[in-house]
């Protein structure tokens, strides 16, 4: 584990509840904490990582997550395939990779398309104009 203060550290292994919430301004450590905190759940405490969910803003921020998780992970000697099958992801593709797996169960066509912005404003435009 890297070097955390005491509060980051009592975030990464908080165990009461199961899942955290981590609110910080810019620069303090966040993705450091939640970053260890993942190692901590899957090599310390056996969680499962398939049983794991960790949502950032970005797809930025999800990749150096991943890249920190697994790259960190690597560089100590840690095995990486456990921590390779934790989710972390944005909201927007959590969900659409919920919905294309159940798409039947949801009651859509798996061939579905996410609109752009562009798309979405024209759509929302003519519903309006018709209703």
């Amino acid at each position: 584990m890297m070097r955390l203060t005491e509060d980051q550290r009592r975030a990464v292994q908080s165990w009461q509840r199961g899942d955290i919430c981590v609110i910080a301004g810019p620069g303090s450590g966040k993705t450091r904490v939640l970053v260890e905190r993942l190692r901590w759940l899957v090599l310390e405490r056996g969680a499962e990582p398939d049983r794991i969910l960790a949502i950032t803003f970005t797809e930025k921020a999800a990749l150096e997550m991943r890249a920190r998780l697994v790259g960190e992970a690597s560089l100590a000697g840690e095995p990486t395939d456990r921590l390779e099958a934790v989710q972390v992801s944005t909201i927007d593709a959590f969900c659409n990779r919920l919905l294309r797996e159940h798409a039947a169960l949801a009651g859509i066509d798996p061939g579905f398309e996410i609109l752009d912005e562009q798309e979405a404003r024209q759509m929302l435009n003519a519903a309006v104009a018709e209703a």
